[in-house]
């Protein structure tokens, strides 16, 4: 499957490794070229920083679960990140384990997602978690208000000039959905998750018809 980062992007991905302590690997986005959808999620974890692919860990399993249930395949599907270098952090124990990647990490690695974006305007664009939904739209929007939802907004892109996020002249169909890992972690969240991707599938189905 392919990327849509150029080699100068991928390399501007992998230097920021330098420029930050606790990041490690560097996965670029995936998937098809013209997809049926383009799921964003967080930062990639221990396994997918070290095989170098998205959703290779359980996740990848819950993940590949949900994309089943959708009657789709990662061949048509684009997996990409706001983060592309797993963000972690060393516990007591001496062992990295993941983190939450920071506001800073998030605006450093902005240019490869608003890149990929800009080859597939008009997508539907399929958040996975806080850190995702909050990179394309900012910090008002949570995923537990708003998953399940079909929203047709304008995603945030970055202005290195002015050194700040702005909105695209673009409008995005957007259906957030909780983040694979999540459901996998807490069963309680199974009935919800299944629930969305239900209305997912028939938004997907009407899709094709039309």
């Amino acid at each position: 499957m392919a990327t849509l980062l150029t080699a100068e992007q991928q390399a501007y991905g992998r230097s920021l490794l330098t420029k930050f302590d606790q990041l490690e690997g560097f996965v670029p986005g995936e998937g098809s070229r013209n997809p049926v959808l383009v799921m964003v999620s967080e930062a990639p974890g221990r396994t997918e920083a070290r095989v170098g692919h998205p959703f290779q860990g359980p996740a990848g399993i819950e993940l590949d679960r949900w994309l089943t249930q959708l009657d789709l395949t990662r061949a048509q599907v684009y997996l990409t990140g706001a983060v592309r270098s797993r963000p972690y952090r060393v516990g007591k124990s001496g062992q990295k384990r993941d983190r939450r990647p920071s506001r800073v990490e998030v605006e450093a690695s902005a240019p490869l997602l608003d890149a990929e974006l800009a080859e597939l305007k008009g997508r539907l664009l399929v958040p996975l978690g806080n850190t995702g939904l909050q990179r394309l739209l900012g910090s008002k929007f949570k995923i537990s208000a708003v998953h399940g939802q079909l929203l047709k907004l304008p995603v945030r892109c970055w202005n290195a000039g002015q050194g700040r996020f702005e909105t695209t002249a673009t409008t995005y169909p957007i259906f957030p959905l909780y983040h694979p890992s999540y459901s996998k972690r807490f069963k309680k969240f199974l009935p919800v998750v299944n629930r969305d991707l239900e209305v997912l599938a028939d938004y997907l189905q009407e899709s094709r018809l039309n």
